[in-house]
């Protein structure tokens, strides 16, 4: 009978010889082409080959449980493994949905740019008007009845922003309020002459933004008045008419 060491010098001779094999064919299929064209195949082969080993560093199922993380283990752990083509799929769909954020999650980190995509002109708006829905932590630019445009905002904590109805009164490129230690730039008032406005996310004494205030946009944040994206804010400066009217509900 042969020896373990016996089978496995076998085994290497055949591995060998069916290397030497494929090398010898891999040859001849080159030799068909001119110099330029059998470089251009071996760079391809050669990419190829990093590719694989940097998409798949240990095989599929690894991969997938980087992208989902708890979402698999959980999926795992309830024992759905008798059908091992339909867990797969499943696996994949419960990925697709885990690893996509949320449309509300870009909008807070992008708290310098327009929340609700380009900016209409507000000219051309016919029966303009503002709601603001302290519920949605949302503004409304509104034509008649439909909306036309649609902000992230953060009203007041402790339901500090007064509800009701009210008009665009007077405006400024920025202020600082020294009880609260922090200003805004491009406000618009829509209450008590320069007391509740529309406004930039906050800023420092020394007119820089206040990145964590910033980072609340869509909650409650503000000692009564209705936060915006710079974006938003310098738009509503620009082009809001004064005396337009704003309801806050």
């Amino acid at each position: 009978m042969a020896s373990s060491q016996d089978r496995k010098d076998h085994d290497s001779e055949t591995a060998s010889k069916k290397m030497r094999t494929g090398l010898s064919l891999v040859g001849s299929f080159l030799r068909l082409f001119d110099k330029p064209t059998r470089i251009l195949f071996i760079a391809c082969a050669v990419v190829i080959a990093v590719s694989l080993c940097v998409i798949v560093p240990k095989g599929p199922d690894e991969l997938m449980w980087s992208v989902s993380g708890p979402e698999t283990n959980a999926y795992a752990a309830s024992g759905a493994t008798s059908d091992p083509k339909a867990d797969g799929a499943e696996r994949i769909r419960r990925i697709s949905k885990s690893a996509v954020p949320a449309p509300a999650a870009f909008a807070f980190r992008s708290w310098r740019q327009a929340s609700g995509g380009t900016h209409i002109d507000l000219s051309k708006v016919r029966n303009l008007h503002i709601r603001v829905s302290i519920a949605d932590q949302k503004v409304y630019v509104m034509s008649s009845n439909d909306v036309v445009y649609t902000m992230i905002c953060s009203t007041g904590m402790s339901d500090s922003t007064p509800r009701g109805e009210f008009t665009v009164q007077n405006r400024g490129e920025d202020f600082f309020n020294e009880s609260e230690n922090m200003g805004a730039n491009y406000w618009v008032s829509w209450a008590n002459y320069g007391e509740y406005l529309f406004h930039s996310v906050p800023t420092d004494r020394a007119g820089r933004y206040i990145v964590p205030e910033a980072e609340k946009l869509g909650r409650p944040a503000s000692h009564g008045c209705v936060r915006l994206t710079v974006a938003d804010a310098r738009w509503l400066y620009e082009q809001l008419p004064s005396g337009t009217h704003v309801t806050i509900a």
